[in-house]
């Protein structure tokens, strides 16, 4: 592997789950930057949003994607959030290939429900997944791949990105 695979998305889109399922089939290291985060602050990210503000979080989520860039190339799963500011976006585009996953409003609602980890969804879940949603609808554009993880398994979802990998590649993972 010459290059990150990185997977981006909305919250509940399964990033964490199939970056997991990709590290196992290609034998690659998996780094889910929101958990280097937490280990780097020794705090979790709800504990961060309400102690020190959003911004705050963005800086320290900028910072451990940048240093995780800077590794032997890996699979790398990052936070819903990370597209929003342009030099994450510069950094994953030059050090990577990107995979966006998406999925309905009603299945994230339903794989998110009691979720009580994710401070963006305090309140009316489908009414804040859905202005998420719509506030975000282009961030992802600028993936490699774009894939709806809507009623498939995350191996289903790991497969079809292996597969649409090795065709890009010259790899064999």
């Amino acid at each position: 592997m010459n290059r990150h695979i990185i997977l981006i998305g909305m919250m509940g889109t399964g990033k964490s789950t199939i970056g997991g399922y990709l590290g196992k089939k290609t034998h690659q290291k998996v780094t889910d930057t929101d958990q280097r985060v937490e280990q780097t602050l020794g705090v979790e990210i709800p504990h961060i949003f309400c102690s020190q503000g959003e911004n705050y979080f963005r800086d320290w989520e900028t910072r451990i994607l940048k240093e995780v860039l800077q590794e032997s190339p890996h699979i790398i799963t990052t936070g819903g959030g990370v597209v929003l500011r342009s030099e994450n976006v510069d950094w994953m585009r030059k050090k990577g290939w990107i995979v966006a996953l998406d999925a309905s409003v009603e299945e994230l609602c339903r794989r998110l429900q009691g979720d009580e980890s994710r401070p963006l969804l305090q309140g009316d879940l489908k009414e804040r997944i859905t202005r998420l949603k719509r506030e975000r609808r282009a961030s992802y554009d600028f993936a490699d791949l774009k894939l709806d993880t809507t009623g498939e398994t995350p191996e289903e979802t790991g497969e079809r990105i292996l597969k649409v990998w090795r065709s890009q590649t010259s790899v064999g993972l």
